[in-house]
Parts: structure tokens; C-alpha cells; sequence
């Protein structure tokens, strides 16, 4: 599906490089496939509500990324946010019950694997893209991301297996065009402008609405929340809104920059 949506911005500015230039797109696909290895497989084993949140603490890893490949130098207000951020997880990851403390484990782990490596993706990007152009690493990307999720097959249920599933098709074919229309406008616009730590800055806000969407739809869904307790989950969306705040720090800093 993303390979799909991706070939569109063919038509948008950029030249292909020398062809020994060609791993730079490889290593972002490889990344992109394995955030989302890690994401995913921290929502089916996991929890939604703690994934999601642990996910959005990727406009931190950025950060630090950007810290510690030397491209950006830190400020006080990415020391705040990640304090805020690591607050948030450790509230989200320790007020559960004792059983679910492996499970929660395994969710965090799992989902933070995840995040950085959409990190890692985010910032290969921003710094690769000006030779090629958005028109030109995007697509040629994601036909790799295509190829190389091939690979994958063994270890995912049949498409005739599926489609006996009934509903299970059609949210999984929902699901993939929902993943790769928000991965285009994140990845477009950092590919065409950079900044990845800014652009992050609105993209984590999905981590309050995860832990709302969760908890309000898990009957219907059928995810694990709706057998959690009340006091575990508003400290979830303590959690969440932690990392919120940490989010508003860096908000400011732009403001302030800007």
C-alpha cells in the first residue's frame, strides 16, 4: 500500500544520483520496515493505550539523534521535554497491576524498538533528501519498502486466510491505506523541508489521542483496555499528557526561534 501511494511523488522535483548512492534509500526502508515490525508488534501482544504513547516519545529520540550525530546542538528546552517524555513513559510503564507488568514490559520495549527506528528513518531522510530531491528518495524508497516487505510473507497469515477472516481483510486493508496516507504527509514534509525534530513536534500528539481512542473504543475493537481498571488507565493518560507537555517545551522553543 505504501509503495502504491508513494509512487506519486515521482512527479514532484529530484535526479536520481549515481547508482552507488542507492544504499541511502535501502538503509531508510530497512528502518522504515523495522519501526514498523516494532509498532505493530507492540499494539497485537501489547496494550494500544501504552503503545501509542511510548511511540510519541520519537520527537525525543530525534532530538537526541540529532544531538548525538552532531547535527543539532541540545537546548534547555529538549532537556525539559525529554525529562517530561521519560516522566510520562516510567507513569505509563509502573502504575499497572502485578500481572500485567510483563505484558506492559513487553508493549514498552517493543514499542520504543519501534520509535527509534522511525527515528532513525525520519533523520536519513532529512539528510539525504537534498541530493535526491522529495520527487526521487521517496518513491524509490518505498518500491524497496515494497520488495523487501516480501520477505515478511512466511510469517503473516495467508491471503485466503484472510479473507475467511471477513472483517479481518477489510481493517487490515483500512488499516494500511490509514498507515501509508499518514506516513506520506510526514514523510513529505520532511523530505521537502527538513527539521525533523519540528515536524515530530506535531506528529507525537497521537499519543494523547491513542490513549483516548483506546480506551473509549475498546469494546468494539476488542483490545485489552476494556478490561482494564479506571485508575490504571487515567494514569495512562497522566502518561500521555506528560508527553504532551514535553511536546508544548519544544513548541515554545520554535516559537521562540522562530
Amino acid at each position: 500500500m505504501a509503495a502504491i501511494t508513494f509512487s506519486g511523488f515521482w512527479f514532484l522535483n529530484g535526479e536520481l544520483p549515481p547508482w552507488h548512492d542507492f544504499w541511502q534509500p535501502l538503509v531508510i526502508a530497512i528502518f522504515y520496515i523495522a519501526g514498523q515490525c516494532g509498532i505493530l508488534a507492540a499494539v497485537s501482544l501489547g496494550d494500544v493505550s501504552v503503545a501509542t504513547p511510548i511511540a510519541s516519545s520519537k520527537v525525543i529520540i530525534v532530538s537526541m539523534f540529532l544531538v548525538l550525530f552532531g547535527i543539532e546542538m541540545p537546548t534547555l528546552s529538549t532537556w525539559l521535554a525529554a525529562i517530561l517524555a521519560t516522566a510520562g513513559v516510567v507513569l505509563i510503564n509502573f502504575v499497572v497491576s502485578s500481572s500485567d507488568h510483563k505484558r506492559v514490559f513487553l508493549t514498552v520495549g517493543l514499542a520504543l524498538a519501534g520509535a527509534s527506528c522511525f527515528a532513525a528513518f525520519d533523520i536519513c531522510v532529512q539528510t539525504w533528501s537534498p541530493e535526491w530531491g522529495t520527487g526521487r528518495i521517496v518513491p524509490v524508497t518505498y518500491w524497496m519498502v515494497g520488495l523487501l516487505s516480501l520477505g515478511l510473507l512466511p510469517w503473516v497469515d495467508s491471503p485466503r486466510k484472510l479473507v475467511k477472516g471477513g472483517m479481518a481483510w477489510k481493517s487490515l486493508l483500512v488499516g494500511s491505506a490509514l498507515v501509508a496516507i499518514q506516513a506520506m504527509f510526514l514523510v513529505y514534509a520532511i523530505a521537502q523541508h527538513g527539521d525533523a525534530a519540528r515536524i515530530n513536534v506535531v506528529y507525537s500528539l497521537r499519543g494523547l489521542w491513542g490513549v483516548l481512542f483506546a480506551w473509549s473504543l475498546a469494546s468494539w475493537f476488542g483490545g485489552a483496555e476494556k478490561n482494564t481498571a479506571t485508575t490504571i488507565m487515567l494514569a495512562r493518560l497522566g502518561g500521555a499528557i506528560l508527553l504532551v507537555a514535553a511536546v508544548a517545551f519544544t513548541v515554545l522553543e520554535v516559537h521562540q526561534s522562530g
